[in-house]
């Protein structure tokens, strides 16, 4: 019975540690001179087109806006085929591209698709890529208009 007991707690904890939220920030300064800890995604919107899929991100921490928008082939493996990112700071406008480190695509075949990923941000004044963006597997229920 005891072991019995101890199984189902150990099943139980592996389960919460398996619902745990992501230790990733959305966005991170690979340069970790600033605490860019309080950005939140505050939309993720997408249409897939065939094998085309548009994608854009807004980050905001309330008093700056980061828009992503990214461009994917999507096949096996998925690919980012181009990206731009713009962010008015502190009165500056910073823009560049992104590049992909990572991308999981779920094809949406009887619903909307999901797409997650870490993206490089990156500047022609900067090397390497100055910021980090982290999307968690989202659904994108919101299609893209453009």
């Amino acid at each position: 019975m005891t072991a019995r007991i101890f199984g189902a707690v150990l099943c139980f904890l592996a389960f919460l540690a398996g619902c745990a939220t992501s230790k990733h920030p959305v966005l991170d300064d690979t340069s970790k001179r600033e605490d860019l800890s309080f950005f939140k995604i505050q939309s993720l919107r997408g249409t897939r087109d065939g094998d085309r899929l548009s994608v854009q991100a807004i980050v905001s921490d309330s008093s700056s806006i980061m828009t992503v928008d990214m461009h994917f082939a999507v096949g096996s493996p998925t690919i980012l085929e181009s990206g731009t990112w713009r962010w008015s700071r502190n009165g500056r406008d910073l823009n560049g591209t992104v590049a992909a480190r990572s991308v999981t695509f779920l094809g949406g075949q009887d619903g909307p698709p999901s797409l997650g990923g870490s993206f490089d941000l990156g500047s022609d004044a900067v090397s390497p890529a100055p910021y980090r963006l982290t999307i968690p597997v989202t659904e994108l229920r919101e299609r893209l208009t453009r």
